[in-house]
C-alpha cells in the first residue's frame, strides 16, 4: 500500500510558496522593462536592476541553510513574508535607480530566506517513498506562480501603472504572510554539531559539501532560464510582438502542470538519468527556438520545450540534492540547492546583457542554449555516469 501524501499541512505549504512564487515572477518578468521605461537606461543597466533581487536571494541561501534550524523554519518564514510586504511597497514610491536596486536586493534576501524555510520543511510531510512524485507536486505551486505572475504583471502595467504593480506584489505577500501564521512546519531542534557550525565560518557551513556537485547542475539551467525571465518582454517588444509575457508564461505553466503528472514517478521508478538528460535537451531546444524569432507560433514552441525542460527540471534536481545530503542536512540542502538556481538566474541577466550588446536578441538565446547543452555534459560527470552503473552513486 503506498504511504498517504496529501495532508492539510502539505497542501497549506504548496499554497504558501504559490503566493511566494508569484511575487517572484510577478516582478522579475517586468523589472527589467520596468528599468527600461522609467529610468530610460540600457540593457546592461537594466540586467543588473533585475539581477539585484536574485543577488540579495543568494545572500539569503548562503545564510539561510547554516541559520535555518537555529532561528526556526516558520519563525524566519513568517519574519520574512512581512519584510516582503513592507519592502514591495516601498518600491511602489521609489523614484531614484540606485534606491530601487537596493530594495531589490533586501526583498531578494526576505524571499530567499522565506523560500528555503517552506522548501525545507515540506519535505517532512513527503514519504520518503514518494520523494521525487511528492516535490514535484509541490512544485506545481512555483509553476502556477510562474504563469500567474507574469499575466498579471502585464495587466496591472496595462490597466494600471508600475506602481500598482508592486502593490500588488505586497498584496500577494499578505495572502502568503496569512497562510504561514496557519502553517506548522516541523522544526528539528538544533544539535551540538549544529552550534559547533554555527561559530564556523568554513565554506562547509553554508553549503552542503555532498550535494552542491549535483545542485551545481542547476547553475547552468537558472543562467539559459533568466534569458527569458528578463528579457523575452524586451524581446518581443523590440521585435514588434508586444509584450507576451503574460501568455508565454501561461503556456509554459500549463506544459509543467503536465509533466509534474508524471516526471516525478519516471524518477521514483526508473532512477534520475532517465529523465534528467531529456529535460536539458528541451531546455537547450525551446532556447533556440527563441533564436530564430519571436513571432508566431515560435514562442509558444519555446514555452512548451522550457516547460518541460527547465520547469521540470527543478523539482527533480531538488529530490536528487536532499536524497544526497540526508535527513539531518535538509535545510542545508536545501539552501544549496536554490544557492545554485539564484546565482544561475542572478548572474543570468548581467550576462545577457552583455550578449546582447555583442550579439543581439537571437546570438544571446543561441548562446545560452549551448550552456544548456553544457550543463548536460556537467550532470554526467558528477552524477550521471555513477548512476549509470546499477547501484552506484556518487561517492
Amino acid at each position: 500500500m503506498r504511504e498517504p501524501l496529501w495532508g492539510p499541512q502539505y497542501v497549506l505549504a504548496i499554497a504558501v510558496n504559490f503566493c511566494i512564487a508569484a511575487v517572484f515572477y510577478l516582478l522579475i518578468t517586468t523589472t527589467a522593462l520596468y528599468a527600461l521605461e522609467s529610468f530610460r537606461t540600457d540593457e546592461v543597466v537594466a540586467g543588473i536592476v533585475s539581477g539585484s533581487f536574485i543577488v540579495g536571494s543568494v545572500v539569503a541561501r548562503l545564510l539561510g541553510g547554516k541559520f535555518l534550524d537555529v532561528v526556526g523554519r516558520r519563525r524566519m518564514l513568517v519574519a520574512c513574508l512581512v519584510a516582503c510586504v513592507v519592502l514591495a511597497t516601498a518600491q511602489a514610491f521609489v523614484g531614484d535607480l540606485a534606491l530601487l536596486v537596493l530594495l531589490r536586493g533586501l526583498h531578494g534576501v526576505a524571499f530567499g530566506a522565506a523560500s528555503t524555510a517552506v522548501s525545507a520543511g515540506v519535505f517532512s510531510f513527503i514519504p520518503a517513498s514518494r520523494r521525487s512524485e511528492g516535490a514535484g507536486y509541490y512544485g506545481v505551486s512555483t509553476t502556477l506562480g510562474s504563469a500567474i505572475g507574469p499575466i498579471m504583471g502585464v495587466a496591472v502595467i496595462a490597466a494600471f501603472s508600475y506602481r500598482a504593480l508592486f502593490l500588488a506584489a505586497a498584496a500577494w505577500g499578505v495572502l502568503g504572510l496569512v497562510g504561514a501564521l496557519l502553517l506548522r512546519l516541523p522544526e528539528r531542534p538544533p544539535t551540538s554539531e549544529d552550534w559547533t557550525r554555527l561559530r564556523s565560518w568554513s565554506l562547509w557551513t553554508f553549503v552542503d559539501r555532498r550535494s552542491l556537485p549535483v545542485a551545481g547542475i542547476m547553475f547552468a539551467a537558472g543562467i539559459g532560464f533568466s534569458g527569458v525571465l528578463s528579457f523575452l518582454n524586451p524581446y518581443a517588444v523590440h521585435g514588434g510582438a508586444g509584450a507576451i509575457g503574460g501568455t508565454y508564461f501561461a503556456a509554459y505553466a500549463l506544459v509543467v502542470l503536465v509533466s509534474r503528472l508524471f516526471v516525478g514517478r519516471l524518477q521514483d521508478r526508473f532512477g534520475d538519468n532517465a529523465v534528467v538528460y531529456p529535460l536539458l535537451v528541451c531546455l537547450a531546444a525551446g532556447l533556440a527556438v527563441l533564436s530564430v524569432g519571436v513571432g508566431g507560433v515560435l514562442p509558444y514552441l519555446s514555452a512548451a520545450l522550457i516547460g518541460f525542460g527547465f520547469g521540470a527540471l527543478m523539482p527533480t534536481v531538488q529530490s536528487i540534492v536532499v536524497t544526497l545530503a540526508g535527513p539531518e542536512r535538509v535545510a542545508l540542502a536545501t539552501s544549496t540547492f536554490f544557492l545554485m538556481v539564484d546565482l544561475g538566474v542572478g548572474i543570468g541577466p548581467v550576462l545577457d546583457g552583455a550578449l546582447l550588446a555583442l550579439f543581439g536578441y537571437p546570438g544571446m538565446y543561441l548562446v545560452l542554449s549551448g550552456v544548456a547543452v553544457l550543463g548536460s555534459g556537467y550532470y554526467f560527470l558528477v552524477h550521471g555516469r555513477y548512476r549509470a552503473r546499477t547501484g552506484a552513486v556518487m561517492p
